[in-house]
């Protein structure tokens, strides 16, 4: 990080000749953990395609191998997500990749009054829906 805050200044320095100073900061941790939830369901959506297509295509069934870490994942949800979010992350996972099953839709009752349905296509999405349900 020395080498990077030295290389700015450099550059800074032969560029405009003032005086300045280079400070970092962290990542908000909404932000962090955004990012990091968006790259979790990523990657579970990767494995789970690569499973059906070893299954589809080669016939190998992994399911009885990989159950263990799927169970340990949906454990770590169960201490971060409620009942209805880790419900809708489970849909995403599991049924996303079944679009003859899924319109990629969901519908969830924002208020006691209001029922919406809402885009569940990417992970994005599905992070925006996770924090509207957070709110019960």
């Amino acid at each position: 990080m020395k080498s990077l805050k030295q290389n700015i200044r450099r550059v800074l320095k032969e560029r405009i000749n003032v005086s300045y100073r280079i400070a970092t900061k962290e990542l908000d941790k909404e932000v962090m953990n955004k990012r990091l939830f968006i790259e979790v369901i990523t990657q579970l959506k990767e494995i789970e395609d690569r499973k059906d297509f070893l299954a589809d295509e080669i016939g190998l069934d992994m399911t009885a191998y990989e159950d263990k870490f799927f169970a340990v994942i949906e454990d770590l949800f169960r201490m971060n997500f409620n009942k209805a979010q880790i419900g809708i992350i489970q849909a995403y996972i599991y049924e996303a990749t079944r679009p003859e099953d899924w319109d990629g839709t969901v519908t969830i009752e924002v208020s006691k009054k209001d029922i919406k349905t809402f885009d569940l296509k990417t992970p994005e999405e599905l992070w925006s829906v996770l924090q509207i349900l957070s709110k019960d």
